[in-house]
């Protein structure tokens, strides 16, 4: 073999090295911009630390902030600039008021009508509804630019043949061949959806607006928490996010033998949590509906012939725990007794999308004859789990999930 010869074949070594040194480089930035975000592959555990700094439209991990704010930005929205009067003093009032136009109905479905609720409202709105809500803290949040959005995910599959939806590894001789094997991967489509809340409202209250404000971002604010909850763990997918309790991915674990409708057992809670993907175990939280509270107050298991009996539910940082994981109690689920009473969740493995847009729309016709005005408030969102289905284990038999509910007791 030439010099020459040599001299080429060592030059093209020296650029592919180069250039994987530089794709390797370039990913683990890629990884640490994503960590510093509190992101994390979906499928994947979550970092539960708070972003370095925000940036708007990005996607929010289970630990990252979620205010207005940090989900799109500073500038996000218009500023309500009028210092004598407030925006739902605005609205309320029926008058023109050149700032409402400029927050006017400029894109979308034009039957929304209404106004823009001005970035500074919106965001009292939001944080409010974030501070009383379950699962989007607790998830991945993405906002949205437009009413539709693609999502990477991952196709969960079986462990018996590969590894969340393709992975394979095997022992490989020096020089031996090396089995092939591509990952499969979907694409999960977010749809904003529309949620319309309906208020009304006195006329001496819209008189008064400067005290009742706050009522006002209250009431809304709450109100978007409540049934964005509600759809997140029971939706059923047709016109609304797909909750928890209706996707693919759930695990249902049965009553025992014999066992009396309207009852909970040590038994229960334990297998539940037998079926809990390992992953997610850290991430879980108990979701309880509040008639199940007698139930597991008095839960309690049996030690030994002397009569000793150590609570199953116990006090731990001023809540709930359940075998280490904390308890929230909630009426959105279902109630004692039925098919998701009680669940065991890892929300980190659900995505929400989200518009940043409110609107906010009166009308004094309605309930003309009693001197009040009803208005309506629009928000647009998304939810869905990022597993397709169960995933079953190594050994070909078991199944688990993030997604785990007692199944009904009748």
């Amino acid at each position: 073999m030439t010099t020459e010869k040599i001299t080429e074949m060592l030059e093209d070594l020296s650029g592919r090295v180069h250039n994987r040194m530089t794709a390797l480089e370039n990913q683990a930035n890629a990884i640490e911009k994503a960590i510093a975000l509190g992101m994390a592959p979906p499928g994947g555990d979550g970092p539960n630390i708070h972003p370095t700094g925000p940036q708007a439209y990005a996607l929010r991990g289970p630990g990252a902030a979620k205010d207005y704010r940090s989900l799109y930005g500073a500038n996000a929205g218009f500023k309500w600039e009028d210092k004598q009067s407030t925006f739902f003093q605005a609205a309320l009032s029926g008058r023109h008021h050149p700032l409402l136009i400029q927050g006017s109905m400029t894109e979308g479905v034009p039957s929304d009508g209404g106004f823009l609720v001005p970035s500074e409202y919106a965001s009292r709105i939001h944080n409010v509804a974030l501070e009383n809500e379950l699962v989007l803290p607790r998830a991945f949040v993405q906002p949205m630019k437009s009413n539709l959005i693609k999502v990477p995910a991952m196709t969960i599959g079986s462990h018996a043949s590969n590894l969340m939806g393709g992975f394979v590894a095997s022992y490989t001789a020096e020089a031996g061949t090396i089995t092939e094997n591509d990952p499969k991967t979907r694409s999960m489509t977010l749809n904003a959806r529309k949620l319309t809340g309906l208020l009304r409202f006195s006329a001496e209250l819209t008189q008064d607006i400067p005290n009742g404000e706050g009522q006002i971002i209250d009431f809304c604010g709450r109100g978007l928490g409540w049934y964005r909850d509600k759809a997140f763990l029971k939706g059923s997918g047709v016109g609304q996010p797909l909750g928890v309790l209706n996707s693919n991915a759930l695990v249902t674990v049965t009553k025992e033998p014999g066992q009396a409708g309207g009852t909970i057992v040590f038994e229960n809670l334990a297998k539940m949590m037998s079926r809990m993907y390992a992953g997610s175990f850290k991430n879980s939280v108990w979701v309880c509906h509040q008639t199940t509270i007698p139930q597991l107050l008095t839960l309690s298991v049996a030690i030994g012939t002397g009569g000793d009996h150590i609570p199953v539910m116990t006090r731990a940082g001023g809540g709930f725990e359940i075998l280490t994981r904390p308890v929230l109690f909630s009426e959105k689920t279902e109630i004692l007794g039925s098919k998701g009473d009680v669940m065991l969740c890892d929300f980190s493995q659900y995505v929400v999308g989200l518009r940043s847009e409110m609107r906010f729309d009166t009308s004094i016709h309605v309930a003309f004859t009693t001197d009040e005005i009803l208005a309506r408030l629009i928000e647009r969102h998304d939810g869905q789990p990022l597993w397709d289905t169960a995933l079953t284990l190594e050994d070909g038999v078991t199944t688990v999930s993030p997604f785990v509910a007692l199944d009904a007791r009748a």
